[in-house]
């Protein structure tokens, strides 16, 4: 097997748990950790890109997982969340994270952990970024309405999870624990920014916690999840509806949530094509490994 030198480079802390590459492309190669001559360097945008620029010759794929554009950054290929181009892999976070771990997948594709769920609690809110005014409002409504469990770093009045992640075990473990063993109705997924097709990672994590997502951030993710699935903030918008009356409208009837809450995430066609995205991106990893 040919052995392939690799090296990462300007990437979040967490990516030791999050390394998408190493497992795909040692089913091809011999992978080798090499930071002073590597073939290929896997970055992202974190410190400044400083470490990237010590390798001026070294083919370079860029993983951005933050809510910019791939065009703004001199690279050679990108993973991002915008469309498929001739340099750049249209991958969301969320379907990086299933690759990672493939029984997420097999959640999302079943209903059986939603069976005769007992909500403990009425809504879910895990945010450490507090700048954004729109999920802070939200939050702030929602909750004069009924307690809504705040867990991040930002707006705390629950830390029970912060406490369990006391131990700095990977974090993504531990919240999908949480949530499974303390049900919420609801969960406030709502991403640091909005654009059209930045879905990160928080609507699948608001269904893999069996909870109603309440959504906002990509406009266009009706495209990879059922519309019936979750509360769909951008539509709400667009109608000039009251986020907050709509919620309590789905709260106080049962039949109404239950219509939502028991729809498929996925369609068929939507999971197909999630299917093929996540085969045809290891070949594309493959292909540009190989040029």
């Amino acid at each position: 097997m040919k052995t392939l030198k690799i090296w990462f480079a300007d990437f979040w802390p967490e990516i030791i748990y999050e390394d998408i590459f190493t497992p795909i492309l040692s089913k091809y190669y011999n992978i080798v950790l090499d930071e002073k001559n590597p073939d290929v360097i896997f970055h992202s945008i974190f410190n400044g890109m400083k470490d990237i620029n010590k390798y001026p010759n070294i083919k370079k794929i860029l993983w951005i997982a933050e809510n910019y554009r791939a065009n703004q950054f001199k690279t050679d290929y990108t993973i991002s969340f915008d469309n498929h181009s001739t340099t750049n892999f249209r991958l969301p976070l969320w379907q990086a994270y299933l690759i990672k771990n493939p029984d997420l997948k097999d959640k999302l594709y079943t209903d059986k952990n939603k069976k005769d769920v007992i909500f403990n609690r009425f809504c879910s809110f895990t945010v450490s970024n507090g700048n954004n005014f729109i999920r802070n409002s939200i939050y702030n409504s929602l909750n004069s309405y009924k307690r809504v469990h705040s867990y991040g770093k930002y707006m705390t009045n629950d830390f029970s999870l912060q406490r369990i992640n006391s131990n700095n075990k990977y974090w993504r473990d531990i919240k999908y624990d949480y949530f499974i063993n303390n049900t919420h109705k609801y969960s406030l997924c709502y991403e640091n920014s909005s654009h059209p097709l930045y879905c990160t990672e928080k609507l699948m994590d608001g269904f893999l916690g069996n909870s109603l997502p309440i959504y906002w951030g990509d406009s266009k993710a009706v495209n990879d999840f059922n519309e019936r699935s979750f509360i769909n903030v951008h539509q709400l918008m667009l109608t000039g509806s009251s986020v907050l009356d709509v919620i309590k409208k789905i709260d106080n009837s049962d039949n109404m949530f239950l219509d939502l809450y028991n729809e498929p995430v996925f369609t068929s066609e939507q999971k197909n094509k999630l299917e093929n995205n996540l085969a045809i991106f290891e070949e594309w990893l493959v292909d540009v490994i190989n040029k």
